[in-house]
């Protein structure tokens, strides 16, 4: 009977040995913690984000969808990327803004957004920009650079530094620049 015993247990021993090898081995080619995700530098890595940004007892502030979200816990920031964000300070007309990355700053509330910018629900038009930020003190939206304020017939209004805002719905834009079709025109 002893003989058995020992028999089966070295029968386990060598399987379990045999699979710590074949783990062991196995792990480091195709394993979820890749050198990859070990580099990275956030704290967290989400991937199809949708947070939505409340203040107690009134409407959402505003929504965020984004293909990806890396939080950092240290500097209180979210950096995004192919991020749809949707603005109704007022419960209402919302604005959204579409870009390829975007970044929020907890600690003052900004969001700031670049790459291929674009923005509806500013009355008829649809803003064309680089970079854009919201502020949440003010319940603007600002565009330091070149913009680009694009009709439904088509026609455009150019400038810089664009001030939008969002519960009030008026605009600011510094040297604007009209750019009006030739049959708006009557000629």
């Amino acid at each position: 009977m002893s003989k058995r015993i020992t028999f089966w247990i070295s029968v386990l021993l060598f399987i379990v040995a045999a699979g710590i090898i074949f783990f062991r081995s196995d792990q480091q080619e195709n394993t979820f913690f890749s050198p990859e995700l070990k580099n990275i530098k956030a704290d967290l890595v989400l991937y199809g984000v949708r947070y939505r940004r409340d203040v107690r007892g009134k409407a959402a502030q505003w929504l965020v969808k984004a293909k990806l979200a890396r939080f950092y816990e240290k500097k209180k920031e979210v950096e995004f990327e192919d991020v749809n964000i949707i603005f109704q300070p007022d419960g209402k007309n919302p604005v959204t803004v579409k870009a390829k990355k975007g970044k929020y700053m907890a600690a003052s509330g900004t969001v700031a957004v670049s790459g291929d910018v674009k923005v509806t629900g500013m009355k008829d038009y649809v803003l064309i920009t680089d970079i854009l930020f919201y502020y949440p003190e003010k319940k603007a939206i600002e565009s330091p650079g070149n913009v680009r304020l694009v009709g439904g017939e088509g026609n455009e209004l150019v400038g810089k530094n664009m001030v939008y805002l969002l519960t009030d719905h008026k605009l600011l834009l510094y040297f604007p620049r009209a750019i009006i079709k030739e049959e708006d025109l009557g000629v």
